[in-house]
């Protein structure tokens, strides 16, 4: 009688632990409910509501995909994400690179600007440099006959040259740009 109690507890053991998940409550990963269906694997896309009863399935409001289909259709999703990305990576380069030219195309003609513009306060500051000296040559004999007085006007001449020359110095070029 022991003999067949064991036999008895044993088999009802084997039976309890061989039930397939799908007869208990699936097991929830992820947000997805995974269950053990008859033909493998299979996961539950929508709402898995477990049975009342232990004996007795639950019920997916949903459809039920088999895990390989579940890992082709990710697989397909995430390649699709990854080429949209790429895509979005690919025209955001292109549009940094147009950027770039743009900025190095500005950043030459701003060096070429300041150059022009120097060069042009260099010929103001020697034609006015040569107005006032000119000015200060013709002067009548008369009024520069007096040596103190002719001495005078040298040093304003002089002085008034040299404010010229500090406040048209050009200024030192900018370095060019350097091309990659």
């Amino acid at each position: 009688m022991k003999t067949l109690l064991r036999g008895v507890v044993l088999w009802f053991a084997f039976f309890i632990s061989g039930t397939p998940p799908a007869w208990s409550q699936g097991q929830d990963i992820e947000g997805y409910t995974f269950v053990q269906g008859t033909s493998g694997g299979l996961v539950c896309l929508g709402t898995w509501t477990p049975s009342r009863d232990v004996a007795m399935p639950g019920s997916c409001d949903g459809p039920l995909v088999d895990v390989a289909q579940l890992t082709a259709l990710s697989s397909r999703q995430s390649a699709d994400r990854l080429d949209q990305l790429l895509s979005a990576m690919s025209s955001i380069d292109q549009r940094l690179a147009a950027s770039s030219d743009q900025l190095e195309r500005l950043i030459e003609v701003t060096v070429n600007n300041q150059a022009s513009v120097d060069l042009q306060v260099r010929q103001a500051g020697e034609a006015l440099g040569d107005a006032i000296s000119r000015r200060f040559d013709e002067l009548s004999e008369e009024m520069v006959a007096n040596d103190a007085f002719k001495v005078a006007l040298a040093k304003l001449k002089e002085d008034i040259l040299k404010e010229v020359d500090r406040r048209y110095l050009p200024r030192p070029a900018s370095a060019p740009s350097k091309k990659k």
